[in-house]
């Protein structure tokens, strides 16, 4: 699927370089590439690196508490040598840094920086910058921008962290190790099912998106695109609900009823001791740092 989408995104992309571009050229894009990046996800968890020989147990519990203690940091000397340590791990655990870096620190902590802005001009300090527009007076403190800073980089740490766990750990392993922590067995059931059927969903989406595409000839209006994309999202509306019911059904059919199944997993080894007395020092080490610098 993924070649012939390519061949209509570049297809449909050459009419666009004439004309102005296609919605209906970057849906398949971007859907593609969340698929495939699902995919890509599933593989460096089967890597042999340093996370992936981890239970996922003992993961979970570690990148928690560092990411608890990371998240009550005031300096952000600390937070940025958490994220070099993330890092350390990533490439130890065979990631490659220049997508993990782009997953991690861009999206969510620029708009993290985008969110923040408006305290940039409310905390009082020394004066770093200031814009005056008469009869406006602004100005950027040095605590202003201490403090915007200091946000960003627990964004990007926590996201971090998040992304190393997600990308070390196989989906069904991780449903486990939260039932095994006494999570709720019904969040651990929305997860689940969430996760599986985001997949079909993505799928039906871009099959749309690619039908269209392919018997789209000649350019079309902004309206004429906007109408599309409304009776598509109905579509896949309705699409979702029957679906939905239809799944409900045959689980209901095979026995179904409201428990959370995982597999059976093994006991902790030597090494998931290990990481996990590594992950308590560390979050620990982060505190009294913390503290140390006053």
């Amino acid at each position: 699927m993924t070649d012939v989408a390519s061949l209509e995104i570049a297809s449909v992309d050459g009419r666009a370089a004439h004309g102005g571009g296609d919605f209906a050229a970057k849906s398949i894009s971007g859907i593609t590439g969340a698929l495939e990046q699902a995919v890509f996800d599933q593989e460096t968890a089967a890597l042999p690196g340093l996370l992936q020989l981890v239970d996922a147990r003992p993961k979970v519990v570690g990148v928690l508490l560092v990411l608890l203690a990371t998240g009550l940091a005031r300096h952000i000397a600390v937070v940025l040598a958490v994220s070099a340590i993330v890092l350390l791990v990533a490439r130890l655990s065979l990631l490659p840094l220049g997508a993990f870096v782009r997953r991690a620190w861009l999206g969510i902590p620029l708009f993290a920086a985008v969110v923040v802005m408006p305290s940039l001009f409310m905390l009082p300090g020394v004066p770093v910058v200031v814009l005056e527009v008469p009869p406006i007076h602004l100005a950027i403190t040095d605590n202003a921008l201490a403090s915007a800073a200091l946000f960003v980089a627990r964004v990007g740490a926590s996201v971090s962290l998040a992304l190393l766990l997600v990308s070390t750990t196989r989906w069904t392993e991780l449903l486990r190790a939260l039932r095994v922590l006494k999570m709720p067995e019904s969040i651990v059931v929305v997860l689940g099912m969430t996760y599986r059927y985001l997949f079909l969903f993505l799928h039906a989406a871009n099959n749309l998106f690619l039908a269209r595409a392919s018997r789209t000839v000649g350019f079309t209006s902004g309206a004429e695109q906007r109408g599309w994309v409304a009776g598509a999202a109905a579509t896949l509306m309705s699409r979702s609900m029957k679906m939905s019911g239809d799944v409900l059904m045959a689980m209901q059919a095979r026995g179904f009823a409201g428990e959370a199944r995982t597999e059976a997993g093994h006991g902790m080894r030597d090494q998931d001791w290990l990481f996990l007395a590594l992950g308590v020092a560390l979050a620990a080490g982060v505190v009294l740092l913390d503290r140390g610098l006053g």
